[in-house]
């Protein structure tokens, strides 16, 4: 079995990458580091991150990524500010403006977070509840970017939060093709059918079965 780490602080995201690996015969180790997601794109904050835990790391391969969910009639937010968008402080347009730091536990930092997705669509109607996750992932060694992908699932937003399962923003978003059920209302595997992250490691795994005959990890 191939080895591959994975820098991330969010155990849901360490959960559903082995999940989606672990069939490859790829074991993924954990990376854990605070590191500052600085960037106003999901692919600046993509980059930092995996530069900052590869250099944690000399001489392996580490791959990171930046990840989260796009509402139009928000202005596009959450955006590259998934993550702590409760602590985000945002103009009239809802053009984000700065981060306070509410210093939360994961799990009460991702109920705010849609807590107030609900809040600000709740009067939003039909066809413009659209919503969409995506994923920038990338793969480095030292300070040299080996791969980068991306990935997308496109839905709407729920009314109300609903189920237990998954992480995030799973609770408020209803996929294309997931007959009404949130995805927290999903089971892993089905989730994982659909998951953004399954779309952007299929071609992942595709580059790691290339890198590994050529000799390059």
């Amino acid at each position: 079995m191939h080895h591959i780490s994975l820098g991330t602080t969010n155990p849901g995201k360490v959960r559903e990458f082995a999940g989606i690996l672990s069939p490859l015969g790829i074991s993924l180790g954990v990376v854990e580091a605070d590191i500052p997601e600085t960037g106003s794109t999901f692919e600046e904050n993509a980059r930092i991150k995996t530069l900052g835990y590869a250099k944690l790391c000399p001489g392996q391969v580490v791959f990171a990524e930046d990840s989260g969910i796009v509402i139009p009639a928000l202005n596009n937010l959450p955006g590259p500010w998934s993550a702590r968008f409760h602590d985000l402080v945002v103009d009239r347009d809802n053009k984000p403006m700065h981060v306070i730091s509410s210093g939360l536990e994961r799990d009460a930092i991702d109920t705010l977070n849609n807590e107030r997705v609900i809040r600000m669509m709740a009067e939003v109607e039909e066809p413009y509840r659209a919503a969409f996750f995506y994923v920038r992932l990338m793969v480095a060694r030292d300070e040299e970017i080996l791969y980068e992908g991306s990935g997308e699932t496109h839905g709407w937003i729920a009314p109300e939060m609903r189920g237990t399962s998954g992480f995030g923003y799973d609770p408020v978003f209803i996929g294309q093709d997931t007959f009404g059920k949130t995805y927290a209302e999903l089971d892993s595997v089905r989730k994982n059918l659909r998951s953004h992250r399954r779309k952007v490691i299929r071609e992942f795994a595709f580059w790691v079965g290339n890198a590994m005959r050529e000799g390059q990890l």
